[in-house]
């Protein structure tokens, strides 16, 4: 389907005759250790990323702009099909942004169908994770991505939309104040790497390439919308989408600094906590997905393989898994959303997923995707 038709649907949509509720109110009161994961979508150097779309892993491209330490163009990994935006005021605030303006743009029609899969006139609030250091450039975007959702019929049912707090944790992120917060969320995570102050950038300098034939991962950009529920600790069953409890964070000695056994020894440990073994296979199914950040940084790969094998023998790490970093290289803060849109995209609906952040040298982080669909059929043969 067309970008253009995608967004004559979103306009020409003819709302139901029969009386319609309310938006529900921004409230407080829910459960900070759970979420329910809906969908969602991403454009990367690949293509784009939804529901039964993974697009083949794309080679890397040499820069026209940026060079190595050695004097040689770099690879790099860019999105090429964006839209054109007129905005010279936001170009001129910080180039950076007008490029993640650009992405933003290129993905909002098709971010708000998501909102399809949603009851009728279900309010909603936008996070933005994105590294805008102009507040200009800040009020800009917002306003532009605010201005495109109120052209549609979602306009009304809009409630905050803000930037985003830093952070790797999605339950900390997607948390409400004291002033409430919408049932349901659309979180956008988008970056782009492929500038030469973020090649240089100390933050980068020991996970991008430096050099034409350098280690490391390849800059890249993205653009992540992930559609998410906030639950409050009376909603407990639902018949779609994936339950995400809270994520486990396991803090070690650098990951160049220790040998191959102890690495693999403390990730099958996690891997134990966030999924333990259970002498009922039926009540607790191995994941059908693996999906994590990296495996293209040193020592990776054989980390995750090791403990895969160590864990779930059937498993197999490379068909069974997912890596963000080989579909459009490393980009940024729109990691924080891309492998929870990727193990939704790739997951069936009855399959469960386990997601993985193993680019960090001191710390590892796993959360686990547990289906809404799955436990209820489970629940129905027992009481069959």
């Amino acid at each position: 389907m067309s970008r253009a038709s995608i967004f004559d649907l979103l306009h020409q949509r003819q709302a139901v005759s029969e009386p319609q509720e309310e938006p529900t109110a921004a409230r407080c009161d829910y459960a900070g250790d759970r979420l329910r994961l809906i969908d969602g979508l991403a454009l990367t150097a690949a293509g784009f990323i939804r529901g039964g779309e993974i697009p083949e892993a794309p080679a890397p491209e040499l820069s026209s702009t940026l060079y190595g330490s050695d004097g040689y163009r770099l690879l790099v990994h860019r999105v090429v099909d964006t839209i054109s935006v007129g905005e010279p005021r936001l170009a001129r605030c910080e180039a950076k942004a007008y490029r993640l303006h650009q992405l933003v743009q290129t993905v909002v029609t098709e971010a708000l169908m998501l909102l399809e899969a949603l009851p009728e006139d279900s309010p909603f609030d936008v996070l933005l994770s994105a590294p805008i250091r102009s507040p200009e450039a800040a009020a800009i975007i917002q306003e532009r991505l605010r201005s495109a959702i109120a052209e549609t019929q979602y306009g009304a049912c809009l409630g905050e939309l803000r930037l985003a707090e830093k952070g790797e944790d999605p339950h900390a992120t997607l948390a409400v104040g004291e002033q409430g917060g919408m049932p349901y969320v659309l979180w956008i995570g988008v970056d782009s790497l492929v500038n030469a102050d973020d090649v240089a950038a100390t933050q980068y300098r020991d996970m991008l390439v430096q050099s034409s034939r350098g280690g490391g991962l390849y800059p890249g950009e993205a653009v992540a919308v992930l559609l998410v529920q906030r639950l409050t600790a009376q909603e407990l069953e639902f018949d779609s989408g994936w339950r995400l409890d809270a994520g486990m964070l396991r803090e070690h000695p650098p990951r160049a600094g220790r040998r191959d056994h102890d690495k693999r020894r403390a990730l099958l440990a996690l891997l134990g906590d966030l999924w333990p073994a259970s002498e009922d296979d039926a009540s607790s199914p191995a994941p059908s997905r693996l999906v994590v950040d990296t495996v293209g940084m040193p020592g990776r790969a054989v980390e995750l393989g090791g403990a895969i094998v160590a864990r779930w023998p059937d498993i197999d790490a490379v068909d069974d898994g997912l890596s963000v970093d080989t579909l459009g290289g490393w980009s940024g803060e729109a990691t924080r959303v891309l492998p929870f849109v990727l193990a939704v995209a790739a997951t069936e609906p009855e399959e469960h997923a386990l997601v993985l952040s193993l680019h960090a040298e001191g710390h590892t982080r796993g959360w686990a995707l547990r289906s809404y669909a799955a436990d209820a059929a489970r629940l129905s043969e027992d009481h069959s």
